[in-house]
Formats: structure tokens, C-alpha cells, sequence
């Protein structure tokens, strides 16, 4: 079970990728644990990491405890050829592969994202994917240490399209973007 070659939003379910084809990104709206592996065609970290991620996967639902998905472009969103893809991309604010993102969804609402950076190796991988409901309980349990202060947010609720073309356009504007998720939820802090 090869990851698939062309870009795309795909979904790991009993042996098989499905991809998934949305006009916009892919947030799930069923609750649980997503683990997004965000690749580039073009890039050798990725290759690196693929034996790993594909370890990870065939163990989905025994030691590995998340949906796995992988989200797949040739270059970043500037150069992919799937929009589901490139706005999952965007969403996430995903500029350095491979990247591991890890998604909670409660009530149908995305509650918690974290996310790693490089090749992991495979226990560190399970470590992080099988301690995100652990690490968001404490971090929504301390006081926050950010003041949100006056400033723009993007919120991560509502019309994905709508709130993937905002992103988009303040990056392209040159603006810095950062997620903040709290006990409200997830959103975009514009600086």
C-alpha cells in the first residue's frame, strides 16, 4: 500500500487510500484524532520519511491512534495540482515538508491542531500522534500566556473556501500568521 503518486487530499481506511475531492481544504466533520502527513513530490525529506509513515499507517487503530491522512502537492501551493490539496496547505500554514500535523475534531468543530516538523522516526511518531489528546488537555487547562490584545484573527470555523482565501491573501501580502488554539477553539492571529 503505496502512498498514491498524484497530488491530493487522501484518507487511510481498511488497507486503502481514498482521496477525497473538495472545493476547498479538507477539515473532517466527524470526530476524532487526524493525523495529516503534509509531502511534497519534490522533496527528498519526504522520501526519508515515507517508510516510516507508511509503518505508522498499517498499525492505524492498534498502536498508531488516528485517522491517517496524506495530503499531497508537487511544490508547497504554489505549484499543485489538486485544489483540495493546495487549500489544505494553505489552511494549515504549511511552508517546510514533511510536516505531521495532528487535528482534533470535537463536536464537529476543530478543537486542537499540533505539529512536527522533519523526518520523525517511527517512536517518536507514535509518541506524538498517541499523546495530542494528553498535551491539548494540559495546554487548555493552563492559563494562557498569549494576550490576544488588539489585532486581527481568522477563525477556523465556518466556510473553509472563505477562510482558506483570506489566509491566502494575507500571506501573499507579506502578513506573519500563527495558529492559537484555546478552550474556544482554533484561529489565525494576524500580526
Amino acid at each position: 500500500m503505496p502512498i498514491p503518486q498524484q497530488d491530493g487530499v487522501y484518507v487511510y481506511s481498511n488497507g486503502i487510500w481514498s482521496r477525497v475531492s473538495l472545493d476547498g481544504p479538507f477539515v473532517p466533520s466527524i470526530d476524532g484524532v487526524y493525523v495529516y502527513y503534509f509531502r511534497n513530490r519534490k522533496c527528498p525529506g519526504c522520501k526519508v520519511f515515507d517508510d516510516t509513515w507508511l509503518k505508522a499507517v498499517v498499525k492505524s487503530g492498534r498502536e498508531f491512534h488516528g485517522v491517517p491522512v496524506v495530503v499531497q502537492c508537487t511544490n508547497f501551493f504554489i505549484e499543485c495540482y489538486d485544489r483540495s490539496a493546495r487549500d489544505t496547505f494553505i489552511l494549515f500554514l504549511v511552508t517546510v515538508t514533511p510536516q505531521v500535523v495532528v487535528v482534533v475534531i470535537e463536536n464537529g468543530e476543530l478543537r486542537f491542531a499540533e505539529r512536527e516538523y522533519g523526518a520523525l522516526d517511527y517512536d517518536k511518531l507514535l509518541e506524538f500522534v498517541n499523546g495530542v489528546r494528553k498535551r491539548m488537555e494540559e495546554h487548555l487547562t493552563r492559563e494562557s500566556e498569549e494576550e490576544e490584545g488588539e489585532g486581527l484573527y481568522i477563525e477556523l470555523t465556518g466556510n473553509w473556501k472563505e477562510v482558506v482565501e483570506r489566509i491566502e491573501r494575507m500571506l501573499f501580502e507579506g502578513k506573519n500568521l500563527r495558529e492559537i488554539c484555546d478552550e474556544s477553539g482554533c484561529r489565525i492571529y494576524v500580526e
